[in-house]
């Protein structure tokens, strides 16, 4: 299969979880899938694979990682910016599922977050824990 294929069967694998945190954050299926781990270690699995795939076709120079210019040597492989990319996609997910964990009674309150945690990552994580202890007190409403 090629990078560009599996690209779009990678991005698609955590789109259903995301949607359905957005969505129905406290359905039976999203407080089970926030409990869970086999999506992450299907995630983690594909990175792997793709990583020694990378490494067996072009090596690995460690003084890369130390520029940002051997960085961006790295990721002009194809195969290296699709585990780059899965990387994200595995760690982002995980970390929304952190938060589904410690604010499960946050509800629809955590969607524009996880939303925010999805397209930029970091950045939902602060928002995050710039609003933690407001999202754990529990929703009567």
């Amino acid at each position: 299969m090629d990078p560009s294929t599996l690209f779009q069967v990678a991005n698609l694998l955590p789109m259903p979880i995301w949607l359905l945190w957005m969505l129905a954050p406290r359905s039976h299926a999203a407080r089970m899938l926030a409990r869970s781990t086999w999506p992450w270690a299907v995630l983690a699995a594909l990175y792997t694979v793709l990583v020694i795939h990378a490494l067996g076709r072009q090596g690995l120079d460690a003084g890369a990682f130390g520029s940002l210019a051997g960085v961006m040597g790295l990721f002009a492989s194809p195969w290296v910016a699709l585990a780059g990319w899965v990387h994200y996609l595995c760690f982002d997910l995980f970390v929304a599922r952190w938060m589904m964990n410690d604010a499960p009674d946050a509800g629809y309150r955590l969607a524009p977050i996880l939303l925010l945690t999805l397209v930029f990552g970091p950045a939902g994580l602060l928002c995050y824990l710039a609003f933690r202890s407001s999202l754990q007190a529990v929703d009567l409403a």
